[in-house]
C-alpha cells in the first residue's frame, strides 16, 4: 500500500455490489495488495471473526473464510474469492489450486510456509531487519500501512479475520471512489499503471472461479467426519475435480514465489 489515498477516513457504513466483467490480459508479478501510506488515511476496524465452523486443513482456510465473508459483505459473484487467488493462490504439491494461508509478500517476492508459526517467525525475522511493508495472509493485508488491522500477527494469519478485513476495506474503496472497478485498481496501488494491471488479474481469476466453483466449495467443506485432513480418497476426488481446470488459458493467475 504505497500511495496515499485522498481520504481521511472512510466509513464502514455499505455493501458490496457485484462487479461488472470484462477481459483481462494477465500483468507482470503484481500479487501483492498495493501498500499505500496512511498518513490521510485510517482503515476500517476488522470485525471480530466468528467461532470456526469446523477445523480445516490449511488448503481449506482461505477458501472456505473468503466464501463466509462475501456472504457477510453481501458480495455474489465471488470478487473476493478472484482477488485471494490473486493474492495468495498457489497449486500444492498434490495438485489442488487454492489460496493458501501462510503467505507472505515481502520486497516483492511472495513466500509460502507450510505452517502458520512459521510464517509469524519469517515476519518477525523480516520486521527485526528493519522491513516494514509486508504482506501477510489469504488477501495479503500490508502490515505497514494497515497497523490497527489486526491486534497482533496470529490474527492477521487468522483466514476469517483477514477475509472479513479485506472486505470491509473493498467496500471502503468503493464507497469512496464510486465505482467497483477503481475500487479493485486501488485495493492494490493507487498508481493507475500499477491498479489497472492488478484489476485485469482479478477479472481473469474471477472468470476461472466461476468455472472451478464447484471444486472450490468441495475444497472449502472439508474432509469428511469433522477430521483435520483429507482422506487419501479425498484428496484424490480434490485433485481430479482441481485438474479438471488444471490447464488451458481459463487457469488461475497465480503470484509468483
Amino acid at each position: 500500500m504505497r500511495r496515499p489515498l485522498l481520504r481521511a477516513v472512510i466509513p464502514l457504513l455499505g455493501l458490496l455490489v457485484s462487479p461488472a466483467g470484462g477481459a483481462a490480459a494477465p500483468p507482470a508479478n503484481n500479487s501483492q495488495i498495493g501498500v499505500w501510506s496512511t498518513a490521510l488515511y485510517a482503515a476500517p476496524k476488522a470485525p471480530a471473526p466468528p467461532a470456526s465452523r469446523k477445523a480445516l486443513p490449511p488448503e481449506a482456510q482461505c477458501i472456505a473464510a473468503i466464501l463466509d465473508a462475501e456472504k457477510a459483505a453481501g458480495i455474489t459473484d465471488h470478487l473476493l474469492l478472484a482477488m485471494g487467488f490473486t493474492e495468495s493462490g498457489r497449486r500444492t504439491e498434490d495438485r489442488l489450486f487454492t489460496a493458501w494461508p501462510w503467505t507472505v509478500n515481502t520486497e516483492g517476492r511472495s513466500h509460502y510456509f507450510p505452517t502458520r508459526d512459521d510464517a509469524i517467525a519469517f515476519v518477525r525475522a523480516t520486521q527485526a531487519r528493519g522491513v516494514r511493508s509486508i504482506d501477510v495472509g489469504c488477501l495479503q493485508v500490508n502490515l505497514r500501512w494497515h497497523p490497527d488491522a489486526f491486534p497482533d500477527l496470529v490474527t492477521a494469519f487468522d483466514p476469517v479475520a483477514n477475509a472479513r478485513y479485506a472486505a470491509s476495506f473493498l467496500s471502503a474503496l468503493r464507497r469512496d471512489h464510486g465505482s467497483l472497478e477503481s475500487a479493485i485498481a486501488r485495493y492494490h496501488s493507487s498508481q493507475s499503471e500499477r491498479g489497472e494491471a492488478y484489476r485485469q488479474r482479478v477479472t481473469g481469476n474471477l472468470r476461472w472461479v466461476a468455472g472451478a466453483l464447484g471444486y472450490l466449495e468441495t475444497l472449502a467443506a472439508g474432509p469428511g467426519g469433522g477430521a483435520a485432513s483429507f482422506t487419501p480418497a479425498e484428496r484424490g476426488r480434490l485433485s481430479f475435480l482441481s485438474g479438471l481446470f488444471a490447464d488451458g488459458p481459463a487457469r488461475p493467475l497465480l503470484p509468483t514465489q
